[in-house]
């Protein structure tokens, strides 16, 4: 996956390889230590041309960091928090380095404050890092469920390989307490598979002779021997992963608005800063230039908008690896942003309310947590209705049993996509829950399309969510945790707002030098990422509870 910026221009980003995320984890770890390093010796009294020595090693060091992101944000015609950063420390380190050179008595240098500056805000990003890795953890989870070598039999030997030498038709042996190293299906024996880290269901499985299991799940009772079906990029366990992968890079549409909003910020910062300059140098503190350039950094500073930048795609990102592991897979931040406006449900009967399936002697059973999904959405505040192309007397029987008021029978497939656009033509915001080819129209016309992992290919790439493990009782859970996300937004936009109508007067009135508005920038931002990662506790108290 190429590299995706979380904050624009922010510095802050992500990465699809987890060597290369702890690589960048690791660089700022070093930055922060030299930087420290180079910055303690200023709190003492120590010759001009001494200290203006430590400043420049310590500016073209750990300070070209921060020179180099905002340059490189310039070429991509992005203004953000770094460019701000930069010109802070740029103007501290030159006006010290003038006065070192030109002033000869009563000299006042601000090379401690670029030292702090400079250290304060790479700890900042640094804790950003490690925060937006934890975020990442849902990918990482579902990657590391893949094993590292499979038992291949071959002309009745058994032979240990590494598992991504598997190709498609070898024949596997998996044994109680192995994870499946590929997808495949069960040639003979039985086994119970554990699939609740990529479904969400916490009961093992029954599997026997030509049922497919999942690579990544666990065999926690059983010896079969299988063939595989899908392996590297075309496996489940990969193709989980890239769904995760690409929810969390996409921006959703208030994101791209909170980008807008930075994007016209810093250029605003900038001209307010050179106004706050002109306002002390000639008014406020006559020729005074230490005044005037110490008060023109904490504004720069102190306004930077990485906590705007973070607001939405830290909560985002963080609700969907949750989702993730709950056996929800959202396929982009968007979809999310779409889950949190619904307020109608439509099910789709048969393979959905329904198992899809006619038993010996019984009608098509409902799935044992539909009632409780029903329940749950109206709880919710969800008007819910069925539709169904079965004769009424059918549909209002599955309705009853679910306790469903809404009913839409007799409907052909090609009708089910009207029926959509008719609930939203009343202004209602509509998520179409299905699982067949006849359910795609309808879902394709939904405001949010969820897919049901147990159904046809085509209506899962109509969806905008799936559930891998077909529960439906997902469902309201989706929703549920979208409107966590809705309300994590919406508070870490308001802090940040808040933040930046209440420290950019104060810094502007010169009562905060760059130092403290450094610390001030660092706990905002960091603040929002540790408010963001509660949602990692969102629908805890479900998890292990049948819907």
């Amino acid at each position: 996956m190429d590299k995706e910026s979380v904050v624009l221009g922010c510095g802050c980003e992500v990465f699809g390889d987890e060597a290369e995320e702890l690589k960048q984890r690791f660089r700022l770890l070093r930055l922060l230590i030299v930087s420290t390093a180079l910055s303690m010796p200023l709190l003492w009294d120590l010759p001009p041309r001494f200290q203006f020595v430590l400043a420049t090693v310590l500016q073209f060091g750990p300070g070209l960091y921060f020179l180099r992101n905002a340059i490189r944000g310039l070429k991509n015609r992005s203004l953000g928090m770094d460019l701000l950063v930069a010109l802070s420390t740029t103007v501290i380190y030159v006006y010290s380095t003038v006065v070192v050179f030109t002033v000869t008595e009563n000299i006042k240098l601000y090379y401690l404050c670029d030292g702090v500056l400079i250290s304060l805000l790479l700890f900042g990003r640094y804790l950003e890092s490690v925060a937006i890795y934890q975020s990442g953890e849902a990918v990482r989870g579902l990657l590391r469920l893949q094993p590292k070598t499979a038992i291949e039999l071959r002309d009745g030997v058994e032979t240990e390989i590494d598992a991504a030498e598997i190709v498609s038709g070898d024949t596997i042996l998996l044994r109680p307490g192995e994870r499946i190293p590929a997808d495949g299906k069960i040639l003979e024996g039985s086994c119970q598979v554990d699939e609740s880290l990529l479904t969400g269901e916490s009961e093992p499985v029954q599997k026997g002779p030509g049922d497919s299991i999942t690579g990544g799940t666990l065999d926690r009772e059983g010896k079969v021997t299988y063939t595989a079906t899908s392996v590297g990029e075309d496996s489940t366990l990969q193709q989980l992963a890239a769904f995760v992968r690409r929810a969390q890079s996409e921006k959703a549409p208030v994101q791209r608005f909170a980008d807008r909003i930075a994007t016209i910020f810093v250029p605003s910062v900038i001209a307010l800063a050179a106004l706050i300059f002109a306002l002390w140098f000639f008014l406020l503190a006559p020729g005074d230039w230490g005044k005037a350039v110490s008060t023109v950094c904490g504004v720069l500073v102190i306004a930077c908008p990485c906590a705007l930048g973070l607001a939405t795609p830290a909560a985002l990102m963080t609700a969907s690896g949750r989702a993730a592991e709950l056996g929800i897979l959202f396929k982009g931040a968007s979809a999310i942003e779409k889950a949190w406006s619904i307020d109608t449900v439509v099910f789709d009967k048969t393979g959905t309310l329904t198992e899809g399936r006619v038993e010996p002697g019984i009608r098509d059973p409902l799935r044992e947590d539909a009632k409780s999904a029903v329940d749950a959405c109206r709880a919710l505040g969800l008007e819910v209705w069925m539709i169904s192309g079965d004769k009424e007397e059918t549909a209002r029987r599955i309705a009853g049993a679910c306790g469903i008021e809404h009913i839409l029978f007799e409907v052909k497939p090609e009708e089910k996509a009207a029926q959509i656009t008719q609930l939203k033509s009343e202004g209602r915001r509509v998520a179409m829950v299905g699982d067949g080819i006849n359910d795609a129209p309808a879902m394709a016309e939904a405001d949010l399309a969820i897919a049901m992992g147990t159904g046809t290919d085509i209506a899962i790439e109509c969806a905008d969510a799936v559930l891998p493990g077909g529960r439906i009782g997902r469902v309201p859970q989706a929703l549920r945790l979208a409107g966590a996300a809705r309300r994590t937004v919406r508070q870490n936009l308001g802090w940040a707002l808040f933040y930046n109508l209440i420290c950019i007067p104060v810094a502007a009135c010169g009562i905060v030098n760059p130092s403290i508005a450094a610390a001030a920038m660092t706990l905002s931002s960091n603040g929002i990422l540790l408010h963001s990662l509660r949602l990692n506790k969102a629908e805890a108290s479900d998890e292990n509870r049948k819907l």
